[in-house]
């Protein structure tokens, strides 16, 4: 069997591990990341640039950031974008959206931040656009949009602060040592960069880099595959698809005997 170990926000954890499993892996998790909540005072700029056509499009990079606004905006959540287009990162996203009456009328091919630049491409040029995500988004898609000539505005409508060595991820890091690991799988760039980060404090970098290239190092897309070669290790595996479904999906093909 197949293990393989990966790090998701808390409140993704039991679900991902339950996911996984599912798939006929042998699960190690821990969590990476904890979720607060974003300033009132951003939801209600958010709020009054809809209200008053400040923007024509809404940019939803997460499931989360869904639902830290229903639970923001109640019941007046649904009828808040009549008047714009909205977009959903990846079909997570757009299910959460729909779960809660709200149409995404665009969703990129590619569920990345690159996949919504290219499909807007110059359709937003002149216009505003709603960026709803957390604190710690990539440049990628502000950047991208401009350059497409969009009026940007990022809305942080949750917080992510980084955990620090548990001992969920120090079990993960002495099956590494043990050379019992598969494979390592990212969900985000922040989430490799602190594993990373507490691998090599509790190991020495040397030691850390050896550990990593003999595992199969999997990035669940773009963002955090351009991380994790920052950080010296080069992905083995980026699915096509920017899932955990389908990152897991390629591991298992990848050890598939």
């Amino acid at each position: 069997m197949t293990t393989v170990a990966f790090t998701r926000p808390a409140d993704r954890l039991e679900e991902s591990v339950r996911l996984a499993e599912s798939m006929g892996l042998k699960v190690m998790a821990a969590p990476s990341l904890e979720i607060m909540d974003g300033d009132p005072e951003d939801f209600r700029m958010a709020a009054d640039m809809i209200a008053n056509r400040k923007v024509s499009y809404v940019v939803f990079g997460s499931g989360t950031g869904v639902e830290r606004c229903h639970q923001f905006f109640g019941d007046g959540f649904r009828d808040m974008f009549s008047e714009v287009t909205v977009v959903a990162i990846g079909p997570n996203t757009k299910m959460v959206l729909e779960s809660r009456g709200v149409e995404a009328e665009i969703m990129p091919d590619d569920y990345s931040s690159y996949g919504i630049v290219d499909t807007l491409g110059k359709s937003v040029s002149g216009k505003g656009v709603l960026l709803v995500r957390s604190d710690m988004g990539s440049e990628v898609l502000k950047v991208g949009l401009e350059g497409n000539g969009a009026k940007v505005t990022e809305f942080a409508a949750y917080r992510l602060r980084k955990v620090g060595m548990t001992e969920e991820r120090g079990k993960i890091m002495d099956t590494m040592v043990a050379g019992k690991l598969d494979a390592l799988a990212f969900t985000s760039p922040m989430s490799a960069e602190s594993f990373i980060g507490l691998l090599e404090e509790r190991q020495g970098k040397a030691d850390a880099e050896a550990l990593l290239r003999k595992v199969c190092v999997c990035a669940i897309g773009k963002p955090t595959a351009m991380k994790l070669s920052s950080l010296g290790r080069d992905p083995d595996l980026v699915p096509e698809k920017t899932t955990f479904e389908d990152m897991l999906q390629a591991i298992v093909m990848k050890f598939k005997r």
